[in-house]
């Protein structure tokens, strides 16, 4: 995996070249196809996008190159099992819904529109499929063999975290899928129940990886200790972040879901149900 590094804070401070091409590259596809490209177009009147889908699509490339970049690359590949951990729920939690949020739904038509891409997406978007497919790239991926010939291998790295930013996409999808032709969850709390359920097998893993021995992932056993933790720390923390933490989040967004349903539920009961129309007098009465 190479030679440690030995800068401030255990960081060599020199981004992957292909991280940050690839983070710059999507940025500027995106605005370039949602702008200039967009607007020589015929009909670009029906294809819009809002300055706050711009944002949350930007701030999903950042949010991408500062979890695969130092500091946090260089601990996690050297250091400390809780970084990779925690590189891995940005790209989950923060950069997939940040995408999905953020991408127009045209943009994605021309795949519902394809004969071949179309019945594979709307198959794997469909939430049962969608939290199965995720949940199953999760587990293998955790499983200690597959961790840790990602972290001795580079192509093999890059391959987990592009499949876990997959599971993220398809996870999420149900919740914040623009594209109407692959439909997401319309029922807010069928939404919550979604999330809630999709949480369990991913807290389980995290269960198991706070709760087993240390040295459930043999490469980070012989690695320098850095910032006073140790093995068994460094196990608990990032376990925990995958139980605890991934918990919390779910839970998060299912209270701002039910909480923003009942208040327009509460809001469209407290609207007049109509009135009794007044005749109009007559005219010469």
């Amino acid at each position: 995996s190479g030679v440690p590094p030995t800068g401030w804070l255990h960081s060599d401070w020199s981004p992957e070249p292909m991280v940050v091409l690839s983070s710059f590259l999507l940025a500027a596809l995106f605005i370039l196809w949602t702008g200039p490209l967009n607007r020589r177009r015929p009909g670009s009147e029906n294809r819009p996008v809002t300055g706050r889908q711009t944002a949350y699509f930007l701030s999903g490339c950042l949010a991408y190159l500062i979890a695969l970049s130092p500091p946090m690359d260089d601990w996690s590949d050297f250091y400390l099992l809780t970084a990779h951990m925690f590189q891995h729920m940005i790209v989950i939690f923060v950069v997939a819904p940040l995408f999905l949020a953020g991408i127009p739904g045209w943009v994605l038509q021309p795949l519902a529109n394809n004969r071949f891409t179309n019945p594979i997406g709307r198959t794997l978007t469909r939430p049962v499929v969608a939290a199965v497919v995720s949940t199953v790239i999760v587990i293998l991926w955790h499983l200690p063999d597959a961790y840790d010939a990602a972290l001795n291998h580079q192509p093999l790295h890059i391959a987990q975290h592009g499949f876990f930013l997959l599971a993220g996409l398809l996870a999420w999808w149900p919740v914040l899928g623009p594209l109407p032709a692959w439909p997401r969850i319309e029922s807010p709390p069928v939404r919550c129940v979604y999330l809630f359920l999709y949480s369990l097998p991913a807290g389980l893993v995290g269960a198991f990886i706070t709760m087993s021995a240390p040295g459930v992932y043999p490469y980070y056993t012989n690695v320098e200790r850095i910032f006073g933790i140790d093995l068994a720390m460094d196990q608990q923390l990032a376990g925990l972040m995958m139980w605890v933490g991934g918990s919390m989040i779910y839970f998060l967004w299912i209270t701002v879901i039910f909480l923003t349903w009942a208040s327009r539920e509460e809001a469209a009961d407290r609207e007049p149900r109509g009135s009794v129309p007044v005749p109009a007098p007559v005219e010469g009465a």
